[in-house]
């Protein structure tokens, strides 16, 4: 049976980059509560929605939104992390002022975590941790080369694999300033970072670009390099050269967060928060925009340098 709910504001994806808001009902199904949405962060997967670039999606209309900060009826906060139950991609996302959420999807935000801090980097520490503990399993002193380093998850990243004890080779398109790490630009690739390595090359690469980026990072590789790739900013397209797999076996490794079990997710996510009490693995925010202007945020989301919010209410 299902739950009567009420009628909430709702982002819909209506065309290819074209969205409105409107009333729409909410129900919570068995197993689900009613929450206020709090703000939600504006993430790449979404625009890939909301832009029909995420194939296996729902056909338009679609509300979209993978995570969340919510509102329990006893005034607890918690992260909704509804992406792994299909959230915004096979079913109705969270970007609306009320959802109905699985109870095992949601993750208390303890007292003295800022929640707008967990809306906007909670995903991208749980994915750095994920990427370089259990896919790479960087080792203290070995290198790992970051993609996209002042970005979400590869800002994280940059701040989990010092904390491992890793060499960390920051690369982006502006210089970075973070004590114990080499900043490379992309043009600079691969020459600087062999000259960085001793001409070894890295031992993992965190890559959340695609393109012709995802070629050269591949010449920085070492020996049985692990280079997980789990975006395509900067292109669909890979122009790979087979024979730079085969010196050193070189290993280019698809990666989603979701197929890790429950329990691990669980586990990296209470590390995460660690990380976050302790003021580290802060989020860039850029901006934050009211519900009304949901719109607009998806508009300008890709043009920021840092996350965007969506606020549904302040607390």
């Amino acid at each position: 049976m299902t739950i009567s709910g009420e009628t909430a504001q709702a982002l819909w994806c209506t065309a290819i980059g074209e969205s409105e808001i409107r009333p729409t009902p909410v129900v919570a199904n068995p197993g689900e509560e009613l929450v206020d949405v709090i703000v939600c962060d504006v993430s790449p997967l979404d625009r890939q929605v909301a832009e029909g670039r995420f194939p296996p999606g729902p056909p338009m209309p679609v509300i979209p939104g993978t995570t969340g900060v919510v509102r329990d009826a006893a005034g607890k906060l918690y992260f909704a992390f509804v992406e792994m139950r299909g959230g915004g991609l096979f079913s109705p996302g969270i970007h609306r002022t009320v959802a109905s959420v699985p109870r095992d999807v949601l993750f208390e935000i303890p007292a003295g975590v800022s929640h707008k801090d967990v809306a906007a980097g909670f995903t991208g520490i749980v994915t750095a941790l994920a990427i370089l503990d259990h896919s790479i399993k960087i080792q203290k002193g070995q290198s790992v080369l970051i993609l996209g380093a002042n970005r979400g998850v590869g800002g994280a990243a940059v701040e989990v694999a010092l904390a491992r004890g890793a060499h960390v080779i920051a690369a982006a398109r502006e210089p970075i300033n973070i004590p114990g790490v080499d900043y490379v630009s992309y043009d600079e690739m691969p020459a600087k970072v062999m000259e960085l390595t001793g001409g070894k090359g890295v031992s993992g690469i965190i890559d959340g670009l695609g393109g012709e980026i995802t070629n050269k990072a591949l010449m920085c590789g070492g020996a049985d390099c692990k280079h997980v790739l789990l975006g395509f900013s900067a292109g669909v397209q890979l122009p790979l050269i087979a024979p730079r797999f085969l010196g050193t076996e070189h290993q280019l490794i698809g990666y989603n967060l979701l197929r890790r079990p429950w329990s691990l997710i669980a586990g990296l996510m209470q590390e995460a928060m660690e990380f976050l009490k302790v003021g580290k693995c802060i989020p860039q925010i850029a901006q934050e925009l009211p519900f009304a202007k949901a719109p607009e945020a998806f508009k300008t989301a890709a043009s920021k340098q840092g996350r965007t919010l969506i606020v549904m209410q302040e607390i």
